[in-house]
């Protein structure tokens, strides 16, 4: 049975609560609360210099982004459309659903955090973008 295939749509972005206070601030995630699925994985990329990274979509697995230093903005495709969205505060991230393709560019002194529904799979990737567009139907 193959997996729904999301659109560009149904990409979200989440704020998260954000308790300021004079010298420091507080962001908080909670599994199945503020953040929609029971967290599996998770994982920091950090960049010393300007990168990109990404270029890849998952068959089944949910994705969710957070700058927590620096900016990096994620562009998202579905086969038909793009779209991009800048994350650069951590108290806001961007819920990548299964089958949606997406690429990070990230600043030079970007921190990324990524919190995943499904542990690490493999065959869960599609690197490569003409498979995604073969998977999406569209080619």
């Amino acid at each position: 049975m193959q997996k729904e295939l999301m659109g560009i749509n149904t990409l979200q972005l989440i704020t998260f609560p954000l308790y300021d206070v004079k010298s420091s601030f507080l962001v908080v995630f909670e599994g199945g609360i503020n953040i929609p699925f029971q967290v599996q994985r998770l994982f920091i990329v950090k960049s010393q210099e300007k990168s990109k990274r990404g270029y890849h979509a998952h068959k089944e697995c949910s994705q969710l982004l957070i700058a927590l230093n620096g900016e990096c903005l994620i562009t998202c495709d579905d086969g038909n459309e793009r779209k991009e969205f800048l994350l650069n505060k951590p108290s806001e991230g961007l819920l990548i659903p299964p089958t949606i393709w997406a690429e990070q560019d990230y600043s030079f002194d970007a921190i990324l955090l990524v919190l995943t529904d499904k542990f690490y799979n493999e065959n869960d990737y599609m690197r490569d973008y003409n498979d995604f567009l073969t998977f999406r139907g569209v080619i």
